[in-house]
């Protein structure tokens, strides 16, 4: 199973590589056309550059993988201010928009303070006439 995926790993390598080549080349006598000289690196530097990384790679199976040593990071650290909403050019980093940290039931009952809020607003500013009567489209329309 490690040796086929080392195998098939290198060969993509090794016709990703190839494919490179060729459009540089290509690109080259374009660009030769037009009167520009390009340089072309050999395949061969490239195939040596390739087998000098496979090399210096250490492909591990599972068992190995789960046995080697690794380093935990503390997710929490660091961490920077919550920005909620849209802030200006003039705004510096985690200033004007910053919002205490809430529970997501706190944040719920805000927005549903502040949705309330909209609609009374709407209703009485909006679906008014100037001298007075309700405008029957207007409160189908937003309510």
């Amino acid at each position: 199973m490690i040796k086929k995926l080392i195998f098939n790993t290198a060969k993509e390598q090794f016709r990703k590589a190839f494919r490179k080549h060729k459009s540089q080349v290509r690109r080259s006598k374009g660009m030769a056309k037009r009167g520009v000289v390009m340089g072309v690196e050999p395949y061969e530097l490239k195939k040596m550059s390739i087998k000098r990384q496979i090399r210096n790679t250490k492909f591990m199976d599972k068992s190995a993988y789960l046995s080697a040593p690794k380093v935990e990071t503390k997710k929490w650290m660091g961490r920077k201010p919550q920005i909620f909403g849209k802030a200006y050019a003039s705004d510096k980093k985690g200033k004007g928009m910053q919002i205490p940290m809430m529970t997501a039931k706190e944040r719920a009952a805000n927005q549903d303070a502040i949705s309330q809020s909209v609609r009374k607003f709407i209703s009485e500013k909006m679906g008014r006439k100037k001298f007075g009567g309700v405008i029957k489209a207007m409160k189908g329309r937003f309510i």
